[in-house]
């Protein structure tokens, strides 16, 4: 890498950070090119250069958290424990970042913002399933997901069911209600836990 292109990854990544830093508090909507522009210490065109608009660069904000999100589930999944402790682990992670921090790492404000909501929908539907056929892929090796169910079943009922924690009132839910859901997608409304 030249000194041209270490300076622009540079600056975009002070970009992304400003931006990320920003919706985080905000949402997209109430966010303009200025104020990250001037957060990033970078002129509005050059943010327009690298990214095209808002919405995009919104975009590489949300992919760059995914993959982080990602990587840490991926890393779960190809560790040598059993499915049962890979699904403990999963889940105490999920419930805790549920619990600890509202809404992942965006502010109940900025989740508010539809424009937000519709981007990271968006990202995490192309990166997610991957790691969802992986984790479903696991559980029917070793038993633990009944593999005479089609994975795209298991796909739709997982999406399905995570929509349940994407509603603005579920951060105020108790544990209890928190921890039920989890069990309902684990055991279903007649299993038991093992």
């Amino acid at each position: 890498m030249n000194g041209y292109e270490k300076r622009t990854q540079i600056k975009k990544e002070a970009i992304i950070n400003s931006a990320r830093k920003l919706f985080i508090k905000h949402g997209v909507t109430d966010v303009s090119i200025s104020e990250i522009a001037a957060k990033a210490n970078v002129s509005q065109v050059s943010i327009y250069n690298y990214f095209g608009d808002k919405i995009s660069l919104a975009k590489e904000v949300l992919i760059s958290y995914i993959d982080i999100l990602v990587n840490e589930y991926d890393e779960i999944l190809e560790d040598n424990i059993s499915f049962e402790e890979k699904l403990k682990i999963i889940i105490t992670k999920k419930h805790d970042a549920i619990t600890n921090s509202g809404k992942t790492f965006f502010s109940s404000d900025a989740w508010q913002d539809k424009a937000l909501k519709d981007i990271y929908t968006e990202a995490a539907n192309l990166k997610i399933k991957a790691i969802f056929t992986k984790f479903i892929q696991n559980g029917k090796s070793e038993g633990y997901i009944n593999e005479n169910i089609p994975d795209d079943a298991i796909l739709s009922f997982m999406t399905a069911s995570s929509y349940i924690t994407q509603q603005p009132n579920y951060i105020g839910t108790g544990d209890d209600y928190k921890l039920g859901i989890i069990k309902l997608f684990l055991y279903g409304l007649v299993g038991k836990e093992k």
